[in-house]
């Protein structure tokens, strides 16, 4: 249970990060950011979840080394558990604040606000599931409130030296 309660905050963190006004209408959605494994990440890609900031880049860079570590120690999520989330935290999107959920970057991607909600919602939850699973796979779960901090710093400090190791093998280039 707290490690859901950790994650949720952390997607709490993405949600504030992806609502912030730091968009610019022009994109060019095309671009090349990264190729992670020989796979180009554009900046249509970062935009699906975040506005384009430097950190967010890096953000989203980690958080797909954690995916691209999850699936090939075998870890999947499926799109009927995603949707089952989606019902769970999402049941009625129509609460959620559509005007100016990230109008900026639905307009940058052609969408309405609604459906790039609802794009975002499947998105971040996915990814948010594959970091847990990882994670709980790498370092399972602190067994007290007291080990919640020194456990978020090992997952950091792993996160971290992943993204290092992966720039530094060229299994990760940034443009």
């Amino acid at each position: 249970m707290k490690i859901k309660f950790l994650f949720l905050s952390l997607l709490a963190i993405f949600l504030l990060a992806a609502c912030s006004d730091q968009a610019s209408n022009k994109y060019d959605l095309d671009k090349i950011v990264a190729t992670l494994n020989g796979k180009d990440i554009t900046t249509r890609d970062i935009i699906s979840q975040y506005p384009i900031t430097e950190e967010n880049i890096e953000n989203y860079l980690k958080q797909e080394i954690i995916i691209d570590e999850a699936m090939n120690s075998g870890i999947t999520v499926t799109k009927e558990y995603i949707n089952e989330l989606k019902e769970t935290w999402y049941p009625n999107a129509e609460s959620v604040e559509m005007e100016n959920f990230n109008a900026k970057e639905a307009d940058a991607l052609g969408l309405t606000n609604e459906e790039y909600f609802d794009m975002w919602a499947s998105t971040i939850l996915e990814r948010v599931e594959y970091f847990q699973a990882y994670i709980k796979t790498k370092f399972g779960e602190p067994s007290s409130n007291e080990e919640v901090e020194e456990w978020g710093k090992k997952i950091d400090s792993h996160v971290n030296n992943l993204y290092e190791s992966y720039i530094e093998n060229k299994k990760l280039i940034i443009h």
